[in-house]
């Protein structure tokens, strides 16, 4: 294949490509916006709110953990910086008997005092904090969730149950995304509610 046929079939591959990746889109943004319409059917309207959904559950669906910051951790305890230089956490924080014992999954960022400022949102937002950089932020809660937060709930033997509770309907959105999208079903069970409930498959709760 010489030079020039080689070009036209990589011009060829890009166009199908772009046109795939607006298919892609546009099927989204329809099922996005079917889920705020249904979102409204129960719950009062407000632009602000809107908006906020349709972040977080573009952000959610466009996770992508092979884009994440270089991390640091083990044992459940995982630290990356941002672009700023802030440092964030995400984490399992066990929960004994009486009220648990569960794992409950949390993210937040360490402050001007070296104090975790925990946020049970997902990703965290500290006040240094761009918006701008969410995203990456975002893939990389993905990454640490998936590579080391569920391998390591898997292992241990402390309970079989960690919960998830975001902060607001639009981090719940986000967080549920994440959930389907990385928690292998042939090994935990999924309940989709406030909060969020994985447990491990055929194990005591």
């Amino acid at each position: 294949m010489n030079l020039q046929n080689q070009k036209m079939m990589i011009w060829s591959l890009f166009q199908d490509f772009k046109i795939f990746i607006n298919v892609k889109h546009s099927e989204l943004r329809l099922l996005i916006k079917e889920e705020i319409s249904k979102y409204f059917e129960t719950h009062p309207y407000s632009l602000e709110t809107e908006l906020m959904l349709e972040n977080e559950i573009w952000i959610g669906e466009l996770l992508n953990p092979d884009t994440a910051y270089p991390y640091e951790g083990s044992k459940g305890y995982y630290e990356y910086k941002d672009v700023s230089g802030d440092t964030f956490f995400a984490r399992l924080v066990y929960q004994p008997p009486p009220s648990g014992p569960f794992m409950e999954f949390k993210t937040g960022w360490i402050n001007d005092k070296g104090v975790a400022q925990y946020e049970p949102a997902v990703p965290p937002n500290s006040k240094n904090s761009s918006t701008i950089y969410v995203t990456k932020r975002s893939d990389t809660v993905a990454k640490i969730y998936r590579d080391e937060i569920l391998p390591f709930f898997e292992k241990q033997d402390l309970t079989n149950t960690v919960v998830i509770r975001p902060i607001s309907t639009g981090r719940m959105k986000f967080a549920e995304r994440l959930i389907k999208k990385f928690t292998p079903t042939d090994k935990f069970d999924i309940e989709y509610g406030s909060p969020l409930i994985i447990t491990k498959k055929n194990g005591k709760t």
